[in-house]
């Protein structure tokens, strides 16, 4: 029964110290960007009724959820994802667009062993509800950008894709659902050969505009020669619709002067069914692992309410942290300056004493040892340098190397030790 006390159950783990501070100032920096754009914060449970998630189309893998029941006999999940309980809050409130919303919190989603991936996950996003023209999709760039830059990641890049070019190209082939699957991978995974056999294996014309544009796809990606090559290749009014949309938030995001942190990938198709038009991807350069993902998923309020144009983007703050760590090593927590120790008998007097030191600008801490030696060996322990002794023992016996007296506002505080 208790074989399993002292492990982590598969895909957490625990965060300690230097690793835990880092994390929380990553969560509260990307936070105070975000407000300080006008986003508001918005909080949903951790345990979300399974019926949130179960709607067609979901991006979110019935297998990857981790169910239970609660007393009533109903199935309820751990939240797998952050913009899907969001949608429900605003569908079944009374909130009146245009929004922009802000969340940090934790998801969960059960991964297959072996990957290397937590299934216990740190998100912090934004998503602006309401907005369904491409100011939306370059605020979340910008926004995304601005995050980036405040929490140290010093080399990134934000690639830029659109789903309705690919739901275009596939509305004029006569395709099953199970060969879109594999045609959507060999494009997203840029198998070349794989693609091309499969387009030979379908017996499709190659000199169609539409067939020559899906071989190119899997390379349309880079800088703004991509979304020019695109345009020569488009086949109908529709796509080059999809097309110019992409162009205009490259450009309108290179006027800004981030167009070195954003390029187009025209094959990226991640979630098909969830996102309606542009979507994004970011990586550092110092890992492979993505570290935001989003885009525009305008049908996805509809499930909850009044249907409402939609983009926003997560960025993986697990992630995050592993940039920064590799670009490196989180600084050591800053000890003490002074350890005080003191009598139970005389906590107020210690406590006062704290505060005055940290007035003056010295982090103080009091000592939780009992003896005086006690106290001693843990300052030396943790490299603190000096000891304030306000029990009124007497310390000579310690042969410290100095004393003197800490006066404060004219009286004498305490003995003071420096350590050798």
């Amino acid at each position: 029964m208790t074989k399993w006390k002292r492990a982590n159950p598969t895909g957490t783990r625990d965060l300690l110290f230097e690793d835990s501070t880092l994390q929380e100032e990553v969560e509260q920096r990307l936070r105070r960007v975000f407000t300080a754009r006008g986003y508001e914060e918005i909080r949903t449970p951790t345990i979300e009724f399974y019926d949130v998630f179960a709607f067609q189309d979901r991006p979110i893998d019935e297998e990857k959820m981790y169910k239970f029941f609660d007393h009533q006999g109903r199935i309820l999940v751990l939240r797998p994802d952050m913009t899907i309980p969001i949608a429900r809050v605003v569908g079944s409130s009374m909130m009146k667009p245009p929004l922009k919303l802000t969340y940090s919190g934790n998801i969960f989603r059960a991964n297959k062993s072996m990957t290397g991936k937590y299934n216990e996950l740190t998100q912090a996003g934004i998503e602006i509800i309401g907005i369904d023209n491409l100011r939306a999709e370059v605020e979340c760039i910008v926004s995304a950008i601005t995050a980036l830059q405040a929490v140290g990641v010093a080399q990134f890049k934000i690639e830029i894709g659109q789903v309705e070019l690919y739901k275009s190209i596939i509305k004029k082939l006569s395709l099953t659902e199970a060969d879109e699957i594999i045609l959507r991978d060999y494009i997203e995974n840029k198998s070349y050969t794989g693609l091309s056999e499969f387009l030979k294996k379908k017996n499709f014309d190659e000199t169609d505009a539409t067939i020559r544009l899906l071989q190119r796809l899997p390379r349309l990606f880079g800088g703004i020669e991509i979304i020019d090559e695109a345009e020569r290749l488009a086949a109908n009014k529709e796509m080059k619709q999809a097309i110019a949309r992409v162009r205009k938030i490259y450009e309108t995001i290179e006027r800004l002067g981030y167009g070195h942190y954003i390029s187009v990938d025209l094959g990226m198709i991640q979630n098909l069914q969830y996102y309606t038009g542009v979507i994004f991807r970011g990586y550092a350069n110092d890992i492979g692992e993505e570290i935001l993902s989003g885009g525009r998923y305008d049908d996805l309020m509809g499930h909850f309410g009044e249907p409402l144009p939609a983009v926003g983007l997560a960025l993986e703050v697990d992630q995050i942290v592993r940039v920064l760590k590799e670009q490196a090593p989180p600084a050591k927590l800053e000890t003490a300056d002074i350890l005080i120790h003191y009598a139970l008998e005389t906590i107020e007097e210690a406590e006062r004493l704290r505060s005055l030191l940290l007035k003056d600008g010295m982090k103080a801490e009091l000592s939780m040892c009992e003896t005086l030696q006690d106290s001693f060996n843990f300052a030396r322990k943790h490299h603190i340098s000096k000891v304030i002794d306000t029990s009124g023992d007497k310390l000579a016996e310690y042969g410290w190397k100095e004393k003197w007296m800490l006066e404060k506002e004219g009286e004498t505080s305490c003995v003071t030790f420096k350590l050798r």
